[in-house]
């Protein structure tokens, strides 16, 4: 009994944390254990290990992180949590060789793993070679690249992280930061004015706000730690618990906008603009819709949703900004969320409407070509169930991205208002009869050939007459689509299309 109670003992003090409880109070966070209250069904771990790590310095208990297994809406996932009570969060030498540990086990467990991050970094007064031995805390980012379509890996930010505590969230399938206390960048500010002498604050520099609008190398930006906990619960609930796990299902429900409303969404000119999420809206169940990266490269949206209870990866131009053109940017954006949908199964829909990609000097130096080629790499190789709806302007290299006839679609569906050709009438008329009509001298005579012109060109790719032509599928009144998609990835729920073998391409998205 004596022993029993000794070892209850020492757990106590172990669960009180470090001695750093005034700092977090002053910033604002939530000690590590009552965080964990936040996700799990039970407000407590399923199981905890390495419980003891370190358990002989009195100021290290646990060695400054919490490792082991939660419940979530009844479903098991792994996590490790910073905490920052002790020396910051920061990875010492037992602390890295946790976090190991649950990455392994989530490796051979099969289930998600949630990474809650707060720390400092290194732990400086262990700076031996830790860090680089064969079984170390170096060996994070290692299991993080075995782990990558593996499992899902959710990163949750709740304070600033530098150098290898900012590469955990970005090796991680989903990063979310919560605003104002969180932030991750390659080198703290005083570390960025020493090499640099550039005088910059973490906000700036490695903010949630700039990691979710600029660099795109987060996700999702959380009010407060409760909305954190919220989005980690509702991301899961769309991804399955590996690699080869089957997609949880829910009751289906209607669409939040009136699918026979569509039509009247869809501007009739070309080149007017409109919200993408409005057509999402009425294809899609009821509040079903998770924006990923809603605040950057804003012309393309990509989010999970349910179709008939299903889950669904949606790649939509967004004609409100920027005209739906794809970007550099945009053009990462849909890399990544294509792949990631492949990794794990998760089917996709493509919303075609746009004039293209964007061409010119800036673009160009942004790597337009090469960020380009991985947006049509990842449309290529996603073998899931996948469909393109043609859903207005599908000019250029753009439907190539957008999964395409060409592509492997299951089906190309297109709408009454749809237009495939290899560029607009403008654009091609110009290129085209450049010299024709600058001959024309009289403005009015020249604006009616360039008409006449545009009208000629644009009765060549007349939807009714490629429906014909079976350059798509089939030609589909918009209230009618909602019904057509399910029908139809119900139809390719079983879908077998092995890809070419090989060991793996040499093109990265």
């Amino acid at each position: 009994m004596e022993r029993e109670r000794k070892i209850l003992a020492e757990r106590e003090r172990i669960y009180q944390g470090g001695p750093d409880h005034d700092k977090i109070k002053k910033i604002g966070k939530l000690f590590v254990r009552d965080r964990l209250r936040l996700y799990f069904d039970d407000e407590q771990p399923y199981y905890e290990t390495g419980l003891f790590a370190n358990a002989t310095k009195e100021k290290l208990p646990a060695d400054g992180v919490v490792t082991g297994t939660g419940k979530i809406n009844d479903r098991l996932v792994f996590f490790m949590a910073s905490d920052y009570t002790v020396k910051a969060g920061s990875i010492g030498k037992f602390h890295g060789e946790k976090i190991l540990r649950i990455q392994e086990a989530a490796i051979r467990g099969r289930r998600p793993i949630v990474y809650m991050i707060d720390s400092s970094g290194g732990r400086i007064d262990e700076a031996g070679g830790y860090h680089v031995e064969k079984y170390s805390g170096g060996k994070i980012w290692y299991n993080h690249s075995m782990l990558s379509g593996r499992v899902p890996q959710i990163a949750v930010l709740y304070g600033p992280c530098f150098a290898g505590t900012a590469y955990m969230p970005v090796f991680s399938d989903f990063v979310i930061m919560v605003d104002k206390i969180s932030g991750m960048a390659i080198a703290s500010p005083r570390m960025v004015q020493m090499a640099t002498g550039q005088q910059v604050d973490v906000e700036e520099l490695g903010g949630a706000t700039m990691h979710t609008t600029k660099s795109g190398s987060a996700d999702f930006i959380a009010k407060s730690e409760e909305k954190a906990a919220e989005l980690v619960k509702k991301l899961l609930s769309y991804l399955p618990d590996h690699f080869d796990g089957k997609l949880q299902e829910f009751p289906a429900k209607e669409p939040t906008r009136n699918p026979a409303e569509i039509d009247n969404i869809i501007p009739v000119e070309p080149n007017r603009a409109y919200d993408v999420r409005k057509l999402i809206e009425s294809i899609v169940d009821g509040d079903s819709f998770l924006e990923v990266k809603a605040n950057y490269a804003k012309e393309l949206v990509t989010g999970f949703a349910r179709l008939n209870g299903k889950t669904v990866g949606i790649v939509a131009n967004q004609p409100l900004h920027k005209g739906g053109a794809i970007f550099p940017e945009s053009s990462d954006k849909g890399a990544k969320f294509v792949w990631t949908c492949d990794a794990y199964n998760i089917p996709l829909l493509y919303l075609c409407d746009t004039p293209g990609f964007m061409v010119g000097t800036k673009v160009e130096q942004e790597g337009i070509l090469r960020k380009g080629r991985n947006f049509i790499f990842a449309s290529s190789a996603a073998n899931v169930p996948k469909m393109c709806v043609i859903v207005r302007k599908a000019y250029g290299a753009g439907i190539y991205a957008m999964a395409g006839p060409a592509y492997e679609p299951d089906t190309t569906i297109a709408l009454p208002s749809a237009e495939i050709a290899i560029m607009g009438p403008e654009a091609a008329v110009n290129a085209v009869y450049y010299n024709k009509i600058k001959a024309v001298a009289d403005p009015e005579e020249r604006a009616a050939l360039v008409q006449k012109l545009r009208e000629e060109y644009r009765a060549s790719y007349d939807i009714i007459k490629l429906s014909g032509e079976l350059v798509v599928d089939d030609l589909v009144v918009p209230s009618e689509l909602r019904q057509e998609l399910i029908r139809r990835y119900e139809t390719f729920e079983n879908k077998d299309f092995p890809l070419p073998a090989k060991k793996h391409s040499t093109i990265l998205s």
